[in-house]
């Protein structure tokens, strides 16, 4: 557990114990004894800031005579919107009531006991057959509550009701997702687009902006590009994480030259390796060519790490830690990680665009439900398509990111922050229509371009950023992709878009192999780009 919340924990459970007039813990122990925890165990949580299970600091906050909003408060602060309900009741009375007789300490503790006199014995002698069972102790809750009186315990009765509401929604969560099964996994991407919509997760962007044609064409090495697609965005990602949220000026006092780069990258990576998101992922789609939103979030959530951008940390955390199901996971963040994470679905869906459109934009509101993460993700995607389809030698700059301006038309709102007065809302389609075309057509340096687009991690600014970083070299990887790290900001995610288009313009046989000796997962991620091949060549 992370020390902050128990320090906070600690410091609000030892002002209570001011507040009810108890001079020490141990006073307050001995007055609890129906509280059935040791004094050891009160101690780690208060005085040690220890967070114990939820059970256990429930009958702890109950015993301490918090209000049953206070309680939700503490434990949403630590759990999330859990509260436990199969817990043993606390014994919330003063400690001269606790004492008026055996029987109303009994029956609040454990109304199973037979003898008050056994209670010493059981404290310190754990039973041989304790009430673990769901169903034992929901038996013991419902016997212990009839015995308990309202008037004089109101806080209790209100905190009783509240669990109930509590879980009366969440039951009713819960068969409503269950009678949605059968509609979201049917198999096809267009019920599970209609159900986002229905749901408010997604927008409809399928009905939005203009829906270009790609073909194959005879002559391209297709299985060098996608190769190069997968394992430049990989060596991006790798040597971005380095310089990742620094300036150009640290950057350089860091590091000074940056062909160095490689060799520090792979001995970071070898100290604390992790699962690639883009392995992961396109291990999800394999071998059927079949995107299941479950087992692909399933995906992300198990190979994402704690330095990740909030929007992807807070989806990992939604699904794995609060339990929130694929479709109600996703962050509202306008971030550029989704843009990384579809490219497996821009390479299996290179030769459809429209099936490309609608599984880019279902993947990325797995993490990021924003309408601009949304958007820049499909002008990735369909950025990486048409790089794949374009011969050698033959790719107009200009024209070429002013095309994926109509793309993704209207999906993003016109709305929002003006950067200066008498400027249009800062979008995705504005900057690589308009903003973008005109830096590249003067011959903008990166330190310019990068002062124009911005290189956080919006969406708005990461990927004209990355395409630009590429637009400007094309035909050289280093060139590429070494600006987008050299200007740190979120380098971590522009150079894997970089090193993405780059890859597939050139192939793998064009990155330079001081780039890929070191690269962790270069013959896994070689492999799953050929299983991707395969399906979109045949059309799955």
């Amino acid at each position: 557990m992370d020390s902050q919340p128990g320090t906070i924990l600690s410091t609000l459970l030892k002002k209570r114990l001011k507040t009810l007039g108890y001079p020490s813990l141990r006073k307050f122990h001995a007055d609890r004894p129906s509280l059935g925890l040791s004094y050891e165990v009160l101690r780690q949580v208060v005085y040690g800031g220890h967070i114990p299970r939820p059970e256990t600091l429930f009958r702890i906050l109950g015993s301490m005579q918090f209000s049953s909003s206070q309680v939700r408060k503490i434990c949403g602060m630590h759990y999330g919107d859990y509260l436990p309900i199969s817990s043993p009741i606390p014994d919330t009375s003063l400690p001269s009531s606790a004492q008026a007789g055996a029987g109303t300490q009994e029956s609040a503790a454990d109304p199973g006991t037979p003898y008050p006199a056994e209670r010493p014995r059981q404290e310190n002698e754990p039973s041989p057959t304790p009430p673990e069972e769901p169903g034992e102790i929901l038996s013991r809750l419902r016997a212990s509550l009839q015995r308990i009186q309202v008037p004089g315990n109101e806080d209790f009765w209100e905190m009783v009701e509240a669990l109930a509401r509590i879980a009366e929604q969440k039951v009713r969560r819960s068969a409503g997702r269950q009678a949605e099964q059968p509609l979201l996994f049917a198999g096809e991407p267009e019920a599970i687009y209609q159900f986002l919509v229905r749901k408010n997760r997604i927008s409809p962007f399928l009905s939005r902006g203009e829906n270009p044609t790609f073909d194959f064409v005879d002559g391209i090495d297709y299985r060098d590009r996608f190769r190069g697609a997968l394992l430049g965005s990989a060596v991006g990602e790798a040597l971005g994480s380095l310089t990742q949220g620094l300036t150009f000026r640290d950057v350089e006092e860091l590091f000074g030259e940056l062909n160095a780069l490689p060799f520090i990258a792979s001995a970071r990576r070898a100290a604390a390796p992790h699962d690639s998101l883009l392995l992961s992922i396109a291990r999800s789609l394999l071998p059927l060519g079949v995107l299941d939103p479950e087992r692909t979030a399933d995906a992300i959530a198990g190979a994402s790490r704690r330095d990740d951008p909030p929007g992807l940390s807070g989806f990992a955390r939604n699904l794995l830690e609060r339990g929130h199901p694929w479709h109600e996971a996703g962050e509202n963040a306008p971030e550029s990680i989704p843009a990384v994470l579809v490219l497996p679905i821009a390479l299996l869906r290179a030769g459809n665009f429209r099936r490309l459109k609608l599984e880019t934009g279902i993947l990325a509101s797995l993490t990021h439900i924003h309408p601009t993460a949304i958007a820049g993700a499909i002008a990735q995607a369909c950025a990486v398509a048409r790089i794949l389809h374009t011969p050698a030698s033959t790719l107009d700059v200009i024209s070429f990111s002013r095309a994926l301006s109509p793309v993704v038309a209207g999906i993003e709102p016109e709305r929002g922050a003006r950067p200066r007065i008498g400027r249009s809302a800062t979008t995705v389609g504005r900057k690589l229509g308009a903003e973008l075309p005109a830096l590249l057509l003067r011959r903008a340096p990166a330190q310019e371009m990068q002062e124009a687009l911005g290189n956080g991690t919006a969406a708005h600014e990461g990927i004209p950023f990355s395409l630009g970083c590429f637009l400007r070299s094309p035909g050289d990887f280093a060139e590429a992709v070494m600006p987008a790290i050299r200007h740190g900001g979120d380098a971590s995610t522009v150079a894997a878009m970089a090193g993405a288009l780059c890859g597939a313009y050139i192939g793998e046989s064009g990155i330079p192999e001081r780039f890929l000796a070191h690269l962790p997962g270069r013959r896994e991620l070689g492999e799953a780009a050929e299983g991707l091949l395969a399906l979109a060549v045949g059309g799955v």
